[in-house]
C-alpha cells in the first residue's frame, strides 16, 4: 500500500523507525488544527442573582490573536437551548475562529430591550477580555438564526443606540465587522402579512411576548425593534450574509428580502441567498451552506 504523507509536512522519519510492510504512515499535522477547547458556561455579565452565560470553542494550536465569530442560537426570543449548536459551530473553531455562543434573557422574563443589550454586553465582555482569551478585537463577526438572527442583524445596524446599552464595560465597543442573519424577523409590523404556522400579531405570539403586549397595540416599541428601522444611507454597516428558506412557514421568506432591501437601497453591502426547499432551519445547516458562511467570513475577516 502507498504511503501517504500529510500534505506540506517533509518531515524525516528515523531510520530506526521503520514500520511493518504494507503499515500506511502520515506525517502529523504539528498546529493539530482540529484540535479544539470548549469552555462551557462562562458568565459574562451578572444581574443581581442572574447570571449570563457562553459557551466558547477556541482553536487549541493556532496563535492568537484570533478572530471572533459570536453565535446567538434562536427560541423565538424565549429561553434557549444554548447547546444545541455546539457541533457545526466547532466546525468554525477548526476553521481557526474563536466562537462564543450567547445566552439572551429569555422574553418571559425580561422584555425587549433587554435581549440586545444582553447580546452588546456579551460582546464587551468578550473586548475586554481579549488578552485572555486571545481574541482580535478588529474582527468580530455576529450570527444568529431565527430570533438570533434578529438580535445578529440589530446588532449590525445599531451601533451607539443608548436604549440597547447598560453600563457594563461601557468603555468597550460593541461593533461587529460582519453580520450572518439565518431567516431572522426584521420588522415585527409586517410578520402577519405573509404565510406562516404562528399568528404574529396575537397576544401569546413571541413577538407580542417579547413586547410585553400584543404587537399591534405596541407599535412604537415594535419599531424600535426592527433592524430595518436603523438602516441609512450615511451608515456604514458591516458587510451582511443574509440566508432564508423558501418553505419557512415560521418567519416568512418576505422578513429578509424586506431587510436585504433596505441594506441595498442605502448602498450598504449584503450579499442575500435564497435557499430552495428550506425550512425554518432544516435544510440550511448544510456543507453547501456552511461553505457559503465559512467564505463569506474569511473574506470580511
Amino acid at each position: 500500500m502507498e504511503e501517504m504523507p500529510f500534505p506540506s509536512r517533509d518531515v524525516e522519519v528515523p531510520a530506526d523507525q521503520s514500520h511493518p510492510e504494507g503499515m500506511q504512515v502520515m506525517f502529523g499535522d504539528r498546529e493539530d488544527r482540529f484540535a479544539a477547547f470548549y469552555y462551557p458556561d462562562i458568565e459574562y455579565v451578572r444581574y443581581g442573582e442572574r447570571g449570563m452565560r457562553l459557551n466558547m470553542i477556541r482553536p487549541a494550536s493556532l496563535k492568537g490573536p484570533l478572530p471572533l465569530l459570536i453565535y446567538v442560537q434562536g427560541s423565538g426570543w424565549r429561553k434557549q437551548k444554548l447547546y444545541e449548536a455546539i457541533p457545526q459551530l466547532s466546525e468554525f473553531a477548526h476553521q481557526g475562529y474563536i466562537v462564543a455562543s450567547v445566552e439572551y434573557r429569555p422574553s418571559t422574563e425580561a422584555e425587549f430591550p433587554a435581549q440586545i443589550q444582553d447580546v452588546k454586553s456579551a460582546i464587551r465582555y468578550l473586548r475586554a477580555n481579549a488578552g485572555q482569551y486571545g481574541v482580535d478585537t478588529n474582527r468580530v463577526a455576529i450570527w444568529g438564526d431565527s430570533s438570533g438572527g434578529h438580535m445578529a442583524a440589530l446588532t449590525g445596524v445599531s451601533e451607539g443606540e443608548a436604549e440597547f446599552l447598560t453600563e457594563f464595560e461601557k468603555d468597550q465597543s460593541t461593533s461587529v465587522q460582519a453580520v450572518v442573519d439565518f431567516y431572522g424577523p426584521s420588522d415585527l409590523l409586517q410578520m402577519s402579512g405573509y404565510p406562516s404556522k404562528i399568528d404574529h400579531d396575537a397576544p401569546d405570539s413571541p413577538g407580542s411576548v417579547l413586547l410585553g403586549g400584543p404587537i399591534r397595540q405596541n407599535k412604537e416599541k415594535a419599531a424600535a425593534a426592527n433592524p430595518i428601522g436603523y438602516i441609512t444611507k450615511d451608515k456604514k454597516l458591516p458587510p451582511f450574509l443574509i440566508m432564508h428558506g423558501d418553505r419557512d412557514e415560521i418567519v416568512p421568506f418576505n422578513q429578509s428580502v424586506l431587510l436585504y432591501e433596505a441594506l441595498r437601497h442605502a448602498g450598504q453591502d449584503v450579499t442575500f441567498y435564497k435557499v430552495k426547499g428550506a425550512g425554518h432551519g432544516p435544510g440550511l445547516w448544510t456543507p453547501e451552506v456552511l461553505r457559503v458562511v465559512r467564505d463569506f467570513l474569511k473574506a470580511n475577516l
